[in-house]
């Protein structure tokens, strides 16, 4: 049986872990690495590696800890990792102690008990993807964050992490009190807002469905109890916030 558990969630940092039992992934590195080691008990000895979707530092800020003190493998694409690398604030030197390996689009890859094939996502970064994750129990998942389009449909889903970062309607409401348009672009052009996480949900919704995950809402620009309530009535399944 998959299970998930959330790090945090967030502008102020993303990191999650998937767990089938048998071996972990932990999925993003942007959550303070403290806060991550207390949520894991201070045990990394099941973890197979790490997922990192791109290079904002929301999503791999704490990356270095990871590898140093954890010595876990870091997975990502080849641009995410040459992103990684030029950021100076990351401070990551290329020398063998730094475990990364690339990840090809719709190339899957063994990482432990898990099968992940990275997939073309839509956001402002280098070589951004989403995962399409496997394991060898028969479960599927697949995980979106930070892209405001997927081209692709998966079959056979039973999980889902999907990014449901802003409510267009409270961006318009903003917008007459003066939000920032170039911010409001931003939004639109680097991630999910709510209707499209339903319609994404929607296309990819499938009788082995067991539950979802509604990621990445934004602080001022979500409503989550709407968002909550509306994914359940849409699929019949537990829904959580992450």
């Amino acid at each position: 049986m998959l299970k998930i558990k959330s790090f945090g969630s967030g502008s102020s940092g993303n990191g999650y872990l998937i767990d089938d039992g048998i071996t972990q992934l932990i999925i993003e590195a942007g959550v303070q690495y403290k806060k991550v080691q207390e949520s894991m008990s201070f045990d990394f000895s099941r973890v197979a590696g790490c997922l990192i979707s791109h290079e904002h530092r929301d999503h791999c800020k704490y990356v270095r800890p990871l590898i140093d003190q954890a010595s876990i493998e870091v997975f990502a694409t080849h641009g995410t990792i040459n992103a990684m690398f030029d950021d100076e604030f990351l401070k990551l030197k290329r020398h063998h102690g730094y475990q990364f390996t690339d990840l090809g689009y719709k190339a899957t890859r063994k990482i432990g008990t898990w099968f992940v094939t990275p997939f073309e996502t839509e956001h402002d970064a280098a070589e951004p993807c989403g995962f399409l994750i496997d394991n060898i129990s028969g479960d599927r998942l697949v995980f979106i964050t930070d892209s405001y389009y997927v081209k692709y449909k998966f079959p056979n889903v039973t999980h889902m992490m999907v990014e449901a970062n802003y409510s267009k309607d409270v961006i318009d409401e903003k917008m007459i009190s003066g939000f920032d348009v170039k911010r409001k672009t931003r939004l639109l052009e680097s991630h999910f807002d709510f209707d499209q996480t339903k319609e994404f949900i929607k296309a990819n919704k499938s009788d082995r469905l067991q539950e979802v995950w509604l990621l990445h809402l934004s602080d001022s620009n979500s409503i989550e109890k709407q968002f909550k309530e509306e994914t359940q009535q849409l699929v019949g399944v537990p829904v959580y916030i992450a």
